[in-house]
């Protein structure tokens, strides 16, 4: 357990083959992933450093807990940056269809449209964070397994194996936003830190890197709320 802001959080160490320790925070705890022979007064001395980031990352996650879409007739959603307006019509047979800027919604009953929207939307996840992802790796000639992230406080991992998880909430955001977070993750398949020669390869891979990591900064937190 961890001591922070007058709370007690749930800690998890896992230690693997990477190069450098790393750190995340959901709702379960936090996470601390670190190399095999690293010392424990060395994790400690990680961890405190970190107090600020710890105590301000748990109180938006506490902050931000997940939410239902307003799935009335007639609300308003991201999919791609694009406000999507939902359509429900009521049916015996589920059904989820785009037409332009309406998503068409067929549902039995009214606390099943969230889930279908919900479903539509990781759904289309799956198929273009993967074909993102794997877009980059061609660059470098890799070929990664890929998986949706269902994570509250990370936009993506890439681990020492070599896998590579996109949060799914990444949908909502512009197709640039989703590039730098692939073009990210996929650097780490050759630099496994945030050195200077890591984001040169982000920067190789990806020319609106800045533009995605600025837009995270501003909007990231409202996309993690859903």
């Amino acid at each position: 357990m961890l001591h922070i802001g007058g709370r007690q959080v749930p800690l998890v160490l896992t230690r693997s083959r990477r190069k450098t320790l790393s750190m995340s925070v959901g709702e379960k705890g936090v996470r601390v992933n670190v190399p095999w022979r690293v010392p424990h007064a060395e994790i400690d001395d990680f961890i405190r450093e970190r107090q600020v980031w710890l105590e301000r990352t748990l109180e938006q996650v506490e902050a931000c807990r997940p939410s239902e879409l307003d799935c009335k007739d007639g609300a308003t959603f991201f999919y791609l940056g694009v406000k999507l307006r939902l359509r429900v019509v009521p049916c015996l047979f589920a059904d989820v269809r785009r037409v332009g800027r309406v998503l068409w919604v067929s549902s039995p009953s009214d606390s099943e449209t969230g889930m279908l929207v919900k479903g539509w939307l990781r759904h289309r996840a799956q198929h273009l964070l993967a074909r993102r992802v794997h877009h980059f790796a061609r660059q470098l000639g890799r070929r990664p397994a890929f998986a949706l992230s269902n994570a509250r406080t990370q936009w993506g991992i890439c681990h020492p194996d070599g896998r590579i998880r996109l949060n799914w909430r990444l949908i909502q955001a512009p197709l640039h936003v989703i590039d730098y977070v692939a073009a990210h993750e996929v650097a780490h398949l050759v630099h496994l830190d945030h050195s200077p020669h890591f984001w040169k390869q982000v920067d190789a891979l990806f020319a609106g890197a800045d533009n995605g990591r600025e837009w995270l900064k501003k909007n990231g937190h409202s996309l993690m709320c859903l």
